[in-house]
């Protein structure tokens, strides 16, 4: 990757991971690009059913830790750490230019990511934890000597010229084996930040921070907002339908879920009249001492879901990295069947069944 420079060896059988990368320094990173790691951790959290307020802010854990580096095998690898909670994230995501000229934009097409939450000890100056057998990290932050302040060019509401973030790198171990082998990393040498959550809080939301600050509620991943996805309990919910009419254009929803012990794994599609089908599939569980999060997201054409104007019927036929297709069918009473060869490809855990008797489903639509 430009700009940065990485020492790197992967572990065996596996091809050369890490990035190379010229001496030119990266621009400083705005307030609100400082927050994406934050919630992304929070949102992680509340997917694994520990609450839209994990991240509270008490007197003396007040610090964040992330890096966050590419590798030439296309993996997006980035850490965040803070109090006990270390988790090891592993993305790889497409896009594609939508409209023209100066109007174009980029579009998330297929997202694939899982995250390796474990317990650990996070320093404002070091980060130690394990991953098992899938790896460790044992690193030290060595500030670069850049800052982000809290200015108006970087974005603060409250503009006070308090450093809301140091620059610099992370230096240690960080060794990682995903399930199957599907990437490898050991890394060496990566650039990383150590954050003020309550500077950074200050910043964005213009309020003094004091002890009792915390972080806004998450939001759901990427963009799709059903209840039951992001859950303070982890419990499946069901999708509302709005009580007010809307301008917007109407959306339909198809919501199924299947919850035990140790596990919850959930599937749903989203469609807004003239648009494209969004389909996520989200899977949360434990593994000895790890919690893991598996998420995996596509776009599709209008006609990947399909439904009748009584809502008694629908079908799903995803692209990559689902596969196969699945229908909803209504019977008598309360009676539905959910059923169909669809199933879904994570990071780690390839082929898992999306239907069947153990999900539970629903269809809805706002109006």
């Amino acid at each position: 990757m430009r700009g940065r420079r990485l020492a790197c060896l992967l572990l065996a059988l596996t091809a050369p991971a890490c990035a190379a990368a010229p001496a030119a320094a990266a621009p400083a990173p705005s307030a609100r690009a400082l927050y994406a790691g934050v919630a992304r951790l929070n949102g992680q959290l509340a997917l694994m059913g520990q609450g839209a307020s994990a991240l509270g802010l008490p007197p003396r854990r007040r610090t964040l830790s992330e890096l966050r580096f590419e590798n030439r095998d296309g993996y997006t690898i980035s850490v965040v750490a803070f109090g006990q909670t270390v988790a090891l994230d592993v993305s790889r995501a497409r896009f594609r230019l939508r409209g023209r000229g100066g109007a174009r934009r980029k579009l998330r097409e297929r997202v694939l990511e899982t995250t390796y939450l474990a317990h650990g000890r996070v320093t404002p100056g070091s980060i130690e934890a394990s991953f098992g057998g899938l790896g460790r990290i044992s690193m030290r932050f060595r500030p670069g000597g850049r800052q982000v302040r809290a200015t108006r060019g970087a974005g603060c509401r409250k503009p006070s010229g308090a450093a809301i973030a140091q620059l610099g790198a992370f230096e240690g171990v960080l060794r990682f084996r995903g399930e199957g082998g599907y990437t490898a990393v050991d890394a060496r040498r990566v650039p990383g930040r150590s954050v003020d959550l309550r500077a950074l809080l200050a910043c964005l939301l213009g309020v003094a921070p004091n002890a009792a600050a915390s972080l806004p509620a998450p939001h759901a991943p990427l963009g799709i907002r059903l209840p039951g996805l992001v859950s303070p309990r982890g419990a499946p919910g069901v999708p509302s339908t709005p009580t007010h009419p809307s301008g917007a254009p109407r959306s339909t929803s198809l919501l199924a879920s299947r919850k035990e012990a140790l596990a919850r794994l959930v599937f749903a599609t989203q469609e807004r009249e003239g648009g494209a089908a969004r389909f996520l599939a989200v899977e949360q569980a434990s593994a000895g001492s790890l919690g893991i999060v598996r998420l995996a997201y596509a776009r599709g054409a209008a006609g990947r879901f399909s439904f009748d104007d009584a809502l008694a019927a629908a079908t799903v036929h995803p692209p990559a990295p689902f596969s196969g297709r699945a229908e909803l069918r209504r019977g008598p009473g309360d009676a539905k069947s959910w059923s169909g060869p669809l199933a879904v490809s994570f990071l780690g855990a390839p082929g898992v069944p999306l239907t069947g008797p153990p999900f539970g489903v629903s269809l809805s639509q706002g109006f």
